[in-house]
């Protein structure tokens, strides 16, 4: 029994012992990638790991790209060795396990190292990859023009396969020979020839095809493809292209068919004389369309099968509001200019421009530039005088701020001393409404007869704020004019002649 029991002793001693040496170690000799971390702890394992890993570990690929040769670092590439997880796959642990106990004496086996992988990291480098040795595909277009249209073909990009070359960097690492092959393949463009052919059988060749009519309201514009062919484009939607329109710009040219205002639209509240007197005339809502709306009307009319489709119209108030006319506060006379007009006179220009200005409303701080409000249709010289001058002594009387101011280069004895103005040789006459209200300009004229002279009277009105008088002295060192003859043919095959004035 002595025997027996020294002998368990003996065992269990051994045992305890064995467990105490097994304990929270690697098995005896345990390799992984050749680095022998048996028998120590799983800290010290790791550290014996990172040390005999380190050369491999660190070694740069040898990367070939496209016959170029170049070297990268394993950390370029987001690759690295998990020395921690390495060490317990290897079997640490406590156990009193009779199994577990052999396995660490006799259970030592040669292990591959956890490796991990950076996305992100590798996803850059292969970014830069493409960016330098690849090319980016190019989608298909279509470009229009005034005559037509310009297919720009698609081209295949070349890039390295992403997942092919996680793969090559991955079963290079840690190896005697980190060589890698990146092979660029080719990549398709979103739109390939495929896309293009049905844009262009589907819109662009219809599109050029005729004529379309727009619909706004009551009134209707009709375009040749010359005049908005330049405002269509193309544009990527997916695997697809569809077309584009420079909204604002048709909308411009739709306005300059139409040449007017559409009859519907909105009007603004002005000031206007009615029997004398300023009176508000209100404003009126109507309806609007917008350039959006006008470019997906045409697109429609293009694809419709009669070349026509309505615009959407959009109920909308004025912008000038009533109340914003009566804030305007027009309510007297504030001057008044009238110069003569002889029979020689330009009368149906002069009138023709006269009806121009006549009922023009200045904001406050607004100018008045007579050159646009007249635009192309500037009378001659002497009606373009008659009419600036009594503009411009109107604004002087009314004590507004004036602007660009001409004068004759004699004086005439027609208009009022140092008080005349024309718009002769591109000058202009301008003034501001330099008051806190509104100023409406009124123009009357009476046709000169055989019997006299004609008159032409600018007026502004507004709330009175100041008096304004105006006199001259008496003209000193008067010059008498000189003379000056001309010599010259007065016909085409006629003899000379000398004229004195």
């Amino acid at each position: 029994m002595l025997l027996v029991l020294g002998l368990a002793l003996l065992a269990g001693g051994c045992y305890v012992a064995a467990y105490l040496a097994a304990s929270n170690k690697v098995p005896v000799g345990t390799q992984v990638a050749g680095v022998d971390i048996g028998g120590h702890s799983p800290t010290a394992a790791a550290t014996v790991l990172r040390d005999g890993l380190a050369g491999k570990a660190r070694a740069p690929f040898v990367v070939v790209v496209n016959g170029r040769t170049m070297k990268v670092r394993p950390q370029q590439v987001g690759l690295d060795v998990d020395y921690t997880a390495s060490v317990h796959a290897a079997g640490v642990g406590h156990s009193w396990s009779p199994s577990r106990l052999w396995a660490y004496f006799v259970g030592g086996g040669r292990l591959d190292p956890v490796k991990q992988l950076d996305q992100s990291r590798l996803a850059t480098l292969i970014d830069r990859l493409d960016g330098t040795d690849g090319s980016v595909p190019t989608d298909g277009s279509v470009v229009f023009h005034r005559d037509g249209f310009v297919v720009e073909q698609p081209q295949d990009g070349l890039q390295v396969d992403a997942q092919g070359a996680g793969t090559e960097f991955w079963n290079a690492y840690l190896s005697d020979d980190p060589r890698v092959q990146l092979p660029l393949v080719a990549t398709p463009p979103d739109i390939d020839t495929a896309a293009v052919h049905r844009f262009v059988a589907g819109f662009a060749n219809p599109a050029m095809a005729s004529a379309v009519t727009l619909r706004l309201g009551p009134d209707s514009v009709r375009l040749q493809p010359s005049s908005y062919a330049p405002l269509l484009g193309s544009e990527k939607a997916g695997h697809r292209l569809r077309p584009t329109v420079r909204a604002a710009a048709l909308a411009r040219v739709v306005k300059d068919r139409l040449g007017r205002t559409p009859a519907a639209a909105p009007r603004d509240a002005t000031v206007a004389l009615v029997d004398g007197r300023p009176q508000v005339v209100p404003s009126r809502p109507g309806t609007v369309f917008a350039p959006a709306d006008i470019a997906t009307a045409l697109v429609a009319a293009i694809h419709a099968s009669d070349r026509t489709a309505s615009v959407k119209a959009t109920r909308a108030p004025a912008s000038f509001a009533s109340a914003d006319a009566r804030a305007l506060r027009i309510r007297d006379q504030i001057s008044s200019a009238t110069v003569p007009l002889s029979r020689g006179s330009q009368v149906g220009a002069l009138l023709a421009a006269a009806a121009r200005l006549d009922g023009t409303v200045l904001r406050p701080g607004e100018v008045l530039s007579l050159r646009d409000v007249l635009g192309g249709d500037v009378p001659g010289s002497l009606a373009s005088t008659q009419l600036a001058t009594a503009t411009f002594n109107a604004a002087w009387l009314g004590g507004l701020g004036l602007g660009s101011h001409a004068t004759l280069p004699t004086y005439t004895g027609d208009y009022p001393v140092g008080r005349d103005a024309t718009l002769r040789n591109g000058q202009d006459l301008a003034f501001t409404d330099t008051t806190a209200y509104g100023v409406l300009v009124s123009v009357q004229t009476q046709r000169p007869s055989s019997g006299h002279d004609g008159t032409l009277t600018v007026s502004l009105w507004s709330t009175p704020r100041w008096s304004v008088t105006s006199s001259h002295s008496t003209p000193a060192n008067v010059v008498p004019s000189g003379r000056v003859v001309r010599r010259g043919r007065v016909a085409r095959s006629g003899p000379a002649a000398t004229v004195s004035t």
